[in-house]
């Protein structure tokens, strides 16, 4: 084995058999991240089935009788009404939890109604109450009900079909595949979470390799092996590019396991059959490797300038704004983009991933991200290599 071989095995061992990297790199994003988004998922569509079968109590109060709108929200099931004298009291009961909304009938709603024309109705409810805005919705959906009712009550009476008052009847088509469909939801938020597994996976790892070495007076020891410097730069740099590697893909799996687990939720949330390709899969690992490889060179590059781990996690704040910002902004950009922003570090991986998820997959702009993160990497690696031919760098007091 050549040197770079052997001082890559001996800081990997050492890497694995630290229980916070065990813990941080695979169990969290294999387990944790699963439970977790699996938790979310029942515990949201359980809410909101609730929301879709309980009774809820609403009130009316009319200035003006209106039997034939205030019959109708009686008979609904879903929801129990109470009769107020007052807007006061309307507005008191709602603040009181006695209804959550309350239907206001003006004097001249009936009038207006029974004349052919359009009757004002009013739905107080509380913004600031998510069951008040339950109710709010409800009885908007009750009151839309009553609308078409009556919409065919008087076109028949006027002896119209219902086509009169609908010009147009549109169908929508998609001939996105169910693989295409899942791709694009999940491409909305994996990159963001992929960029931060890559670049905060090998943190620990990366201050213990240098910074830690420092502290523990191991560095000199190394040095004076016959492994050149850039032996020992490139076997650090490979252990962390691994830890930073695992980190992405266990990220990866836990969320298509979480996915995974949750199919038959997903699929009624989406209508559809949720399910994503392998081949996609496989090209989002490949496009992660030199998002790995920057992240690692740049998280050596911090730990060989700092004196201990301490004060390389004070030099971190640059780091965090380099990779959070651009994967932040993958959430604004489309996976659409112009070629020049496959230049820009980090925001052209996170977007390749969003064009290979979504299947709108530009061959130039992945060619143009994965050659500038290569260079950067490179660029990276190439600055670490120089840092440690500097004495002062490396024993700095």
């Amino acid at each position: 084995m050549s040197l770079t071989q052997v001082i890559f095995l001996k800081e990997l061992r050492e890497t694995l058999r630290d229980k916070r990297v065990i813990l941080g790199v695979i169990v969290s994003p294999l387990l944790l991240t699963p439970c977790l988004m699996g938790a979310v998922i029942f515990f949201g569509s359980k809410k909101a089935v609730e929301q879709q079968t309980a009774t809820l109590e609403v009130g009316i109060y009319q200035e003006a009788e209106f039997p034939e709108l205030t019959d109708f929200i009686e008979t609904n099931e879903s929801i129990e009404v109470s009769r107020y004298q007052s807007r006061d009291e309307s507005i008191d009961a709602i603040k009181s939890f006695q209804s959550r909304a309350v239907v206001v009938i003006p004097p001249t709603a009936r009038s207006s109604f029974q004349s052919q024309g359009t009757a004002p109705i009013e739905i107080l409810y509380d913004q600031a109450n998510e069951n008040s805005g339950n109710a709010h919705g409800r009885l908007r959906g009750v009151l839309n009900e009553f609308n078409k009712q009556q919409i065919k009550s008087r076109l028949a009476s006027a002896d119209l079909d219902e086509s009169f008052i609908q010009p147009t009847q549109i169908n929508s088509t998609s001939i996105a595949e169910d693989t295409a469909v899942s791709g694009f939801v999940l491409s909305i938020f994996l990159p963001y979470i992929v960029i931060m597994g890559a670049a905060f996976g090998g943190l620990n790892t990366a201050f213990d390799l240098c910074a830690g070495e420092k502290e523990r007076g191991t560095m000199e020891t190394l040095l004076v092996s016959p492994a050149s410097r850039n032996d020992i730069v490139r076997g650090k740099l490979y252990t962390i590019f691994v830890v930073s590697l695992l980190s992405a893909i266990c990220s990866i799996l836990g969320i298509v396991a979480a996915i995974s687990f949750g199919q038959q939720i997903v699929s009624s949330l989406f209508g559809e059959s949720f399910s994503l390709s392998y081949v996609n899969l496989a090209a989002l690992v490949a496009i992660v490797v030199p998002l790995a490889l920057l992240s690692s060179a740049a998280l050596l590059l911090v730990s060989t300038f700092a004196r201990n781990p301490k004060e390389a996690q004070a030099y971190i704040f640059p780091f965090i704004v380099i990779f959070l910002f651009p994967a932040a902004l993958s959430f604004v950009f489309d996976a659409e983009s112009p070629l020049y922003v496959g230049f820009i570090p980090v925001l052209n991986i996170a977007l390749s991933m969003k064009q290979l998820l979504s299947d709108a997959f530009d061959l130039p702009f992945f060619t143009v991200t994965l050659a500038s993160s290569l260079a950067y990497a490179w660029l990276s690696i190439r600055l670490v290599a120089s840092f440690f031919q500097r004495e002062s760098i490396l024993f700095r007091s």
